[in-house]
């Protein structure tokens, strides 16, 4: 990938990591500040950014217009249940509901907010890249769970509306250059 376009990966915050475009050690703030220059003035190529959803580049930043024209998001972000937390947290739900519905109501309830939040997360970083209306980008959710209509059902709207099931790399590969032809040609096309 790095032979076609420059390279950017996430680092945690506290580390010290390496941008894949260059030597020499970044931070998250200059990893961004490096892929929007890479963007924005590298002569049409474009750059890849590869963040992980919950990290410092997927909360509270615009990767609007040129600067998120894609996003792809490899499996489901849930939290971890071990935790202590989200036992705590689980359990509280799943008793609240139980009490007043039932054993089974109160699973039920406890998956549901278990969806909800790694849904929400979901949905947070693929709004990162479409930020005003004549904005746009292809969204690719790869993992065979988004097929599935509990987790399809928490997706919005727009997007299930033009959400295509498990096509070929050959397929996606073709939906993509009609998406992109369309919108660089000024067709109105609806997203892959």
């Amino acid at each position: 990938m790095a032979a076609i376009k420059p390279v950017f990966l996430e680092v945690k915050s506290t580390e010290i990591g390496v941008s894949k475009s260059g030597p020499g050690p970044t931070t998250a703030e200059s990893t961004l500040s490096a892929y929007t220059n890479a963007v924005t003035t590298g002569n049409g190529r474009g750059a890849l950014l590869f963040a992980v959803i919950g990290g410092t580049l997927s909360e509270g930043i615009n990767f609007s217009d040129a600067l998120g024209r894609g996003v792809a998001v490899v499996g489901l972000p849930f939290p971890n249940p071990h935790s202590a937390e989200w036992k705590a947290k689980i359990k509280h739900i799943s008793d609240k509901a139980a009490a007043a519905e039932g054993h089974q109501a109160g699973k039920a309830a406890a998956r549901d907010y278990y969806e909800n939040v790694c849904m929400r997360s979901v949905n947070q970083a693929i709004g990162r890249a479409i930020r005003h209306r004549g904005d746009y980008a292809a969204i690719m959710l790869l993992d065979r769970r988004y097929a599935g209509e509990n987790i399809r059902a928490k997706l919005p709207g727009w997007i299930k509306s033009s959400l295509r099931l498990g096509e070929d790399m050959s397929g996606t590969v073709k939906a993509l250059e009609t998406f992109f032809r369309g919108k660089t040609s000024g067709t109105p096309m609806t997203a892959p």
